[in-house]
């Protein structure tokens, strides 16, 4: 395979793919339905071609055309429509002698009138399409009352009504217009040459599945075939015939080896973090679709680190000429990649900053390019932690974690989440502890969780809140009566009672401080809502014991980690503004030792 890009002009010439491949012509096997076009289908062509820009070497793709060769010609098993399609098209705009007789049917054949009115009528130079409509002329010409070629009548006058209504824009050429279909609409070939299978197994594989050859597929097929033959190509004896196959052997299995990493849920999710570029388009599918191959994802960060904003089919053509120059760039790439997600501490960094930064802010391309200008691993880590720093910062400085005045849950979301993500880290990158989970890394599916509850905004949630501070927190004799919540719930005088009941009590809590914010996994923190410290505690190393996930520093905070070795009161059952407080200076003590690198020293 010598290329798998060709132009409608090159598929159709003499002077090109037919003549390299040494065929005359694309037969339409009797296996394959007749055509079945529409005047819509043809005319949404029509107009996504016109709208198709040309510009600097880009093109327009009809995806793939399966084909298999015979003896002087390839059977089409598959784009036998968008062929039919575009042989009309190039006929209406006097290419004829470039399509005729390109395209056929067979002859004695329930399809040799469909064969005659192709190439007779449609195709045949110095032969004027009818202009009367389909019934005058099946009244006419009888042997050519067939479905397909009512088909191929009907798209034909669609074609040329449509030509004629655009032909009265002034912005409007023809000429130019024929020119972008020649020369920059192109087709995927995917020949086949198995001949283990039959057409019609191929054919009912493709026609039953109906799944275009994705762009896994196609940069597979680049690397095998033309690697190995550009390094053997200075040698044409049957011992390099034999190495140019075991190379391809090879390369085949280096790539099945790379798809099956890419494939792993946990690699797949992390890295499509990364990832900022788009797949070109063929409609409305995608061409590199990394759902459907992982591995996509691969080429994706590929094409981002070339500097392209999408990934294209052109970014692996670019490559024609040098196939094994792409291929060592790929596996080198993966190999860094492969690197990074091994690396402890490089993983828990770009884990962060690709799911705590705006990717405006921070993106693949940058963390490359500082790859590539940092010259030790240690000096990458450490821009990395820059990187991190930054998004804790404010007013140029790193934000203090024991300010009472900040409401972190109101005011500071963002770098709440961040922050304790950060715990997280810390606690990971310590020896003997597990890496995190891909889907540690953001809030997702976590709830920010007030330790100390906080007020409830719902007026329903009130009387509960009232309740568990009558019971935990107010001295009896001060304790609100609840016995008539229900029946005063509307009255608003009641409930500015009720609020400054419940404000009077925790005035001197800071509820909204980091030190009594957590990430809690939303349906365990519903379920413990408003329950007082000792069974919230109680839950969550129940949960965190039948082996589920809890974020590690949610964790080390309801064991209470941040008492001091020295300090022998400890009160599992109650939590208070000392822990809190407690809490804060440990998170400020970890988090600005963190981010005290050798060059701050």
């Amino acid at each position: 395979m010598s290329q798998l890009l060709y132009s409608i002009e090159e598929v159709f010439s003499n002077k090109e793919y037919l003549k390299q491949q040494e065929k005359n012509f694309y037969n339409i096997p009797l296996y394959q339905r007749g055509y079945k076009w529409e005047p819509k289908h043809v005319t949404k062509l029509l107009v996504d071609i016109d709208n198709f820009q040309v510009s600097d070497a880009k093109f327009y793709c009809l995806q793939n055309i399966t084909i298999v060769p015979k003896d002087n010609y390839f059977n089409i098993v598959d784009g036998q429509q968008r062929l039919t399609t575009l042989t009309i098209i190039l006929a209406y705009l006097q290419e004829e002698e470039l399509v005729y007789n390109k395209v056929r049917f067979p002859e004695n054949s329930i399809r040799k009138e469909t064969n005659r009115f192709l190439n007779e009528i449609i195709t045949k130079q110095d032969v004027s399409f009818p202009e009367e409509d389909w019934d005058v002329f099946i009244d006419e010409n009888k042997d050519y009352d067939h479905q397909d070629i009512y088909h191929i009548f009907q798209v034909y006058k669609t074609i040329d009504k449509w030509f004629e209504e655009k032909e009265s824009q002034l912005s409007f050429s023809k000429e130019n217009y024929r020119n972008k279909l020649l020369k920059h609409v192109k087709f995927i070939i995917n020949k086949i040459d198995d001949k283990t299978s039959s057409e019609e197994k191929i054919f009912g594989n493709l026609n039953s599945k109906r799944i275009p050859l994705d762009g896994a597929d196609l940069v597979r097929a680049v690397l095998i075939t033309r690697v190995a033959k550009e390094e053997g190509k200075r040698e044409a004896d049957i011992k390099n015939i034999v190495r140019v196959n075991e190379r391809r052997v090879k390369i085949g299995w280096q790539l099945d080896q790379i798809n099956n990493w890419w494939s792993k849920e946990n690699v797949r999710h992390y890295f499509s973090k990364f990832v900022s570029v788009s797949s070109e388009r063929i409609g409305t599918i995608k061409l590199f679709d990394d759902n459907k191959y992982p591995i996509n994802i691969l080429y994706l960060l590929f094409a981002e680190k070339k500097g392209e904003e999408v990934l294209t089919l052109e970014l692996i053509e670019k490559n024609n000429n040098d196939a094994l120059g792409l291929y060592k760039e790929i596996i080198k790439l993966n190999s860094t990649l492969q690197d990074w997600f091994q690396d402890k501490e490089i993983y828990h960094y770009l884990g962060f900053l690709f799911n705590q930064k705006l990717k405006r802010d921070f993106n693949y391309s940058t963390v490359w390019q500082l790859w590539e200008d940092c010259n030790t691993r240690d000096l990458f880590k450490e821009e990395l932690i820059k990187e991190m720093k930054s998004s804790l910062m404010t007013d140029d400085e790193l934000i203090s974690f024991v300010d009472t005045s900040i409401n972190w849950y109101k005011k500071e979301p963002r770098k709440l989440v961040s922050a304790l993500i950060l715990m997280d880290i810390i606690h990971s990158i310590k020896n003997n502890q597990p890496f995190l989970p891909y889907s540690s890394f953001n809030k997702a599916t976590n709830d920010i969780e007030h330790i100390f509850p906080q007020n409830p905004e719902n007026i329903k949630d009130k009387k509960a809140y009232i309740v568990f501070l009558n019971t935990y927190v107010v001295a009896k004799d001060s304790q609100f009566d609840v016995s008539e919540f229900d029946l005063n719930k509307d009255d608003d005088e009641y409930l500015d009672t009720v609020d400054d009941f419940i404000e009077t009590q925790i005035e001197a809590i800071n509820i909204d401080s980091i030190g009594n914010l957590v990430l809690l996994y939303n349906s365990l923190n519903r379920s413990i809502s408003n329950n007082p410290y000792a069974k919230k505690r109680a839950r969550i190393i129940e949960y965190f014991n039948k082996g589920n996930f809890i974020q590690p520093h949610t964790f080390q905070v309801f064991v209470r980690y941040f008492n001091d070795d020295s300090n022998d009161v400890k009160d599992f059952e109650h939590w208070t503004n000392n822990d809190i407080e407690a809490n804060a200076k440990r998170i400020d003590t970890e988090i600005n030792n963190f981010f005290k690198t050798d060059s701050d020293e």
